[in-house]
């Protein structure tokens, strides 16, 4: 047996783009039904999961590995934003997510948003 987040409260929902989004991607709403990528100090509501045309699936829930900038976040409950529409970063007016796993190595978090 192994550790494994994968699944775990996992939501995804379909939203309109401007354009097609790479997976991985954090995004905000920008209209209704509709998100584009997150700039800087913006809140994320999710990351994409996959894309076709004008269309996104928006992993909202559950469990995620993102790239982070700056510091390491704090294990647990803390608070994240957007550093740019690829990675996170700790913000004490960010999203409350829980972080689950570090790799310090490679600059990811595993985290239970």
């Amino acid at each position: 047996m192994s550790i494994s987040f994968k699944g775990f409260n996992e939501q995804v929902a379909t939203f309109a783009t401007a354009t097609e989004l790479e997976a991985g991607t954090l995004v905000k709403m920008s209209a209704s039904a509709t998100v584009e990528p997150c700039k800087g100090g913006e809140l994320f509501i999710g990351a994409v999961v996959s894309s076709h045309g004008n269309y996104a699936a928006v992993q909202t829930s559950g469990y995620v590995s993102l790239p982070y900038s700056g510091s390491a976040p704090n294990l647990g409950i803390t608070t994240l934003s957007a550093a740019d529409s690829e990675t996170v970063t700790s913000d004490a007016n960010g999203r409350t997510v829980t972080v689950i796993e570090l790799d310090e190595t490679n600059k990811t978090a595993g985290i239970l948003l």
